[in-house]
């Protein structure tokens, strides 16, 4: 029989935000460690100690929660199997209400050799009994936008760095949010993460080109505007290095009620001041 494996992953206070609810970034985190809970004790397991790297991820943040007591339901299943890759997806669960979904493509890594590696028979068996249908998805656009945009320069911390000496996926996740959020309310004041109207992550797409080292020291984060909706924004986001452009990402904010949680229209002076960063081409 196939189908996803159903893991609980308990919260934490830490993981809440300024806003009130479990913020994106966090997810990111709670999306990896249901991955690596899922994997854990099955013939996939060796892939945790030689190494997985994420190519791809996208999350859809469907409904804000809150840390009560009571852990998040997340259910893994695989949709496709390649010669080196592989396409998870996640559908996360509180309190009988799906809170966000995800996919992400990974693939086994041999770090001494500093390439991708096939993944073996016995690897292939344990995605084979997770097999799921595939998600549909709608396309959001994802732009390299390491030549343009607002810089944020954001150190590299110990902490961001996993066991397998580059920079965490979730840690990039990180200083993507960190140099939105700084270049954002730098544009205006309206972006503020307070006041009558609060702006919320619904989609964050990732694309991981090339791996970051801490040997880097820090990262040169562009962020761009690529859409002005009515309520939304999209943001392109790029981390550059010295070989190019290592993560391109497109994040999509909604403009929302605090109270309601409803979406509302983008005031005219946020918007008159949001115009001139829209980038267009």
């Amino acid at each position: 029989m196939t189908g996803g494996v159903a893991v609980e992953i308990p919260l934490r206070w830490s993981d809440m935000d300024a806003q009130g609810h479990v913020n994106n970034v966090r997810i990111s985190e709670l999306i990896q460690e249901s991955r690596h809970q899922a994997i854990r004790a099955t013939s996939a397991q060796g892939m945790l100690d030689t190494g997985i790297i994420v190519v791809a991820q996208d999350v859809e943040f469907l409904a804000p929660f809150v840390v009560d007591g009571s852990p998040l339901r997340v259910e893994v299943g695989c949709s496709k199997i390649g010669a080196a890759q592989i396409v998870l997806n996640y559908h996360a669960w509180r309190h009988g209400l799906e809170v966000v979904r995800a996919r992400g493509v990974i693939c086994p890594y041999d770090f001494d050799a500093v390439r991708p590696r096939r993944l073996t028979d016995s690897e292939k068996d344990t995605f084979e009994s997770m097999r799921v249908e595939e998600t549909p998805w709608r396309p959001v656009q994802i732009a390299d936008v390491s030549r343009g945009g607002d810089i944020v320069e954001v150190p590299i911390r110990w902490s961001d760095v996993d066991r397998q000496g580059h920079v965490n996926n979730v840690s990039i996740a990180g200083y993507l949010q960190e140099a939105r959020i700084l270049a954002t309310t730098s544009w205006s004041s309206g972006m503020k993460r307070a006041g009558d109207h609060l702006w919320v992550v619904v989609r964050q797409d990732i694309r991981y080109r090339r791996q970051i080292l801490p040997s880097q020291r820090s990262c040169e984060v562009h962020t761009a505007l690529i859409r002005l909706g009515n309520s939304s924004m999209t943001l392109a986001g790029s981390i550059v290095t010295d070989e190019g452009s290592a993560v391109d990402a497109a994040t999509v904010l909604v403009c929302v009620n605090p109270e309601t949680g409803a979406s509302v229209p983008i005031d005219d002076q946020t918007r008159e001041a949001l115009v001139p960063h829209l980038i267009t081409d």
